[in-house]
């Protein structure tokens, strides 16, 4: 797969990509699969490129605030890495191209940059300034123009399109089970392990604390059971979000994570952690003792939801973390 980095800033030497799907593709949910899966049945074995923002385009017209994405470009490479596409094109959205209208855009960028004869697009299009580029006018100028268009409807999961903003409301809301029947697989923390407060070995409880992306989202504060991917094992933890109140009124998240039987030292090393079930909010408690009891009892909460979630999960694994 061939990634252009400073598109359209760089541009392919032989633009031969008959086949274009565009979007932010933030998490590379299930609807994301679908019009992947369209873009490669329309190709039938032509070539297929793929463009995605970065930033994303709300950073870049909306109020300055951080981004809070599902999977950070350089994790939305990783994944798409996945499939058989002839390129990704990194779009650097910025507010000069945010001015350009969807005519121009699609003639120059799409038609002319990458050699684009047909495009595959979600149902919520919106393309050029001012959005102004949707399904419809798309249409109506490849008809002008000569390039085909093919919209994909939405996936839809109990009763509602799935998208990358649903998923945020439900991570926000610590809802990681329903979030991973929108994204077809669990969700993910990719991070190196730093030295923390090292409050959990004088417990008896030592910890692993990540450092993030700085633009991934993490979910709702709380205690979760979850599986770890170290290396090339795999290994049982529960993971606590948040502040730690009992021993703190604020500051910023962190995110701990305890592996269940694991012995060694994971300090600079990289973990995974697929999140698989929310085992309660975050809590104050009176002190030190009864903070340890609570996380002995999630401990086994974890151990046991993982061991009954392992041997009831039918099919191939597609979490990235094995089986």
């Amino acid at each position: 797969m061939r990634v252009y980095s400073n598109f359209p800033h760089e541009l392919p030497e032989k633009p031969d990509y008959p086949v274009v799907t565009l979007g932010v593709f933030d998490g590379v949910h299930r609807g994301h699969q679908r019009i992947l899966a369209r873009a490669f049945e329309v190709a039938a074995g032509r070539s297929v490129a793929l463009v995605t923002f970065d930033p994303h385009p709300r950073a870049v017209l909306g109020p300055p605030k951080r981004a809070r994405l599902l999977s950070p470009l350089p994790e939305r490479l990783e994944l798409l890495a996945a499939y058989p596409l002839a390129a990704v094109a990194v779009l650097r959205f910025d507010q000069q191209l945010a001015r350009t209208g969807y005519q121009d855009f699609v003639r120059r960028v799409l038609l002319e940059g990458l050699g684009a004869r047909e495009l595959v697009l979600g149902y919520n299009v919106a393309l050029g300034r001012e959005r102004e580029g949707d399904r419809e006018r798309l249409a109506a100028l490849g008809r002008e123009i000569g390039y085909g268009t093919h919209v994909v409807d939405a996936v839809e999961v109990e009763g509602a399109p799935v998208s990358s903003t649903r998923i945020r409301h439900l991570l926000d809301a610590g809802r990681v089970d329903t979030a991973r029947a929108l994204l077809g697989r669990g969700y993910t923390l990719t991070g190196t392990v730093a030295r923390g407060s090292g409050r959990g070995r004088v417990l008896g409880i030592p910890t692993a604390n990540l450092q993030l992306h700085p633009e991934k989202l993490v979910p709702a504060n709380g205690v979760y059971a979850v599986r770890v991917q170290v290396d090339s094992t795999q290994h049982a933890g529960a993971v606590n979000i948040g502040v730690v109140p009992t021993f703190q009124d604020s500051g910023a998240r962190s995110v701990e994570a305890h592996l269940l039987d694991y012995t060694g030292d994971l300090y600079g090393a990289e973990l995974t952690l697929e999140f698989v079930s929310r085992l309660r909010s975050e809590q104050r408690f009176s002190g030190a003792e009864e903070l340890v009891r609570q996380v002995q009892r999630d401990f086994e909460a974890a151990r046991r939801l993982l061991e009954a979630w392992g041997t009831s999960k039918k099919g191939p694994d597609n979490s990235g973390l094995g089986a």
